[in-house]
This record gives C-alpha cells, structure tokens and sequence, in this order.
C-alpha cells in the first residue's frame, strides 16, 4: 500500500516536471527564434522553409544599427526613463506603504482603497485626459513628460504596505524614544527591513516602463526622445519589413531587462514570500 502511494505520488511529480518542461519550453522558443534569426543574413529569414540556424552567421543586423537610426540615444532614454520612474516608485511606494501601514487618521482605510482601486484601471481609458495636462504643463517631447505617469505603482504600495505592516511596531517607538524623526525612522528601520520587496517592485516596474510603448509613442514627436521601444519602427517600411534589424534591436532592447532579472530574481521571490497577504 505505501509502495503503491510512493509509485503515485512520483507519476504524479514525473507528470508535474513534464508539464512544466513543455510550458517553459513554450514561453522560451518565441526568444531562441529571435535570437537565431538576428544572426541570419535578410536572404535566409524568409524563405520557403523555415529553419531554425543560420546557413551563415553573420553580424551584419548588429552592426548596421547605427546605420538605420541613433539607436545609441534611444538605449540612454530608456535608460533614464526607467532608472527615475524605478528611483521614484521604490521610494514613494515605502514611503505610501508606511503612511498606510502604521499611521491612523480618518479616511485612512477609504483613501487606501482608492489607491488600491487604480490598479484596475488601464492607462488606455484615461490617456487623454494626461495628454492634455501633459500638454499644459509644456512636457511633450522632454524627459517629464514620458515620466511624468510612471512615478505613482498602486500594487507597489500595495505589497510594501502589507510588508510594512509586518515590522514591529516596538521597533519604530524604540527608535522614537531615542530622538529619531519620522524620517530617520523611515530611513533607519523601515528601508533596511523592506528591501526585498522594494527590489522586487522595482525589477517589476524597470520590466514595465522599459517595455511601454503606448505613452513614448504620444509624448515624443522628435527622433531624439524616441526609446528603443519606438526605436523599433524604423524597420519597418512602406513596402517591406526588415525582419533581421528588427530581431536584432530586439535582442538589445531585451538584454537590460534579462540582466537585471537574473542579478535579482531572488529578490522578487522573497519580496512575495514576505510581503503575504495581511489586510
């Protein structure tokens, strides 16, 4: 009877590992495909029999990027655009967080809903109205404009407040007691105990901004503000699509976000094994 449960329970795991083989094997084919073909010469991309490796590898997508537009300038302003949208959600979400976890005044539990209540609205259904205070402000085509959105994460605080949460509260009135101000406290006991989901909503929201497309789209009308998101239509013409520059700039534009998500993907799992789901 024991050997029969042993013999289930390990079928059952056999079964698990290929699934989870055959879903993983799916999510990394579309990126192996376009890696391969940024290293195929333009006569071997489309041909009547697709195949996986190049007849000749070849650089020549790599090295005419500079070639077809300032892809160099494009890479720093999504380098910029990212970092100060990450600077800003990482600190602002703790700081919302910790307001939201161990402070108590009126409409506190309301006005978190609220917060909490964005999470589901698309930026689609309100672009407008930003453009148009966007416009106002005179931030089209400059560095505030394509940030201006991006410094607010609802889910972000979200997760450091339910971590927050957590943390003693005899830990910050000892560290009243000695003299501390709220924003040592904040400083010197909150950010030291919250780094693991700060990090994790951080990667999150640098995979986010790095990838958006819609909003860089609006806001910049000139080739120096483009990112490398946007970088990506100058090949594609009237006529023809230039399926190995394309692949190529892809692999670049992933490359940042690959490096960042394997230097800290722990982080991301200890920031939702210590975040929980405290309320």
């Amino acid at each position: 009877m024991v050997g029969q449960q042993a013999a289930a329970k390990g079928w059952r795991r056999v079964g698990l590992h290929l699934f989870l083989g055959f879903t993983s094997f799916c999510m990394v084919a579309p990126f192996i495909w376009v890696l391969l073909t940024s290293f195929k010469r333009s006569t071997d991309i489309v041909t009547e029999t697709p195949q996986l490796l190049p007849q000749v590898w070849t650089l020549e997508n790599y090295l005419k990027l500079p070639q077809v537009a300032p892809f160099v300038r494009f890479f720093l302003n999504s380098i910029i655009v990212s970092g100060v949208s990450t600077l800003f959600i990482a600190v602002g979400s703790a700081a919302c967080g910790y307001i939201f976890a161990k402070y108590r005044f009126r409409g506190r539990d309301f006005l978190f809903f609220l917060v909490i209540s964005t999470i589901l609205i698309p930026l689609q259904t309100y672009i407008v109205p930003l453009y148009l205070l966007t416009w106002k402000l005179g931030w089209i085509n400059s560095y505030q404009g394509l940030i201006f959105p991006l410094i607010i994460m609802s889910s972000g605080i979200f997760f450091l407040r339910q971590n927050i949460m957590s943390i003693p509260d005899e830990l910050i009135d000892a560290a009243r007691v000695d003299g501390a101000s709220e924003w040592k406290v904040f400083r010197s006991v909150i950010l030291p105990l919250s780094v693991s989901p700060i990090a994790a909503i951080s990667i999150v929201n640098w995979v986010y901004t790095w990838s958006l497309f819609i909003w860089p789209l609006i806001v910049a009308n000139s080739t120096e503000m483009f990112t490398m998101e946007l970088g990506l239509m100058y090949f594609q013409r009237e006529y023809a699509v230039d399926y190995g520059g394309i692949m190529a700039a892809c692999i670049i534009t992933l490359l940042p976000v690959l490096a960042i998500f394997l230097i800290f993907r722990t982080r991301i799992i200890e920031g939702v094994a210590f975040t929980g789901m405290k309320y």
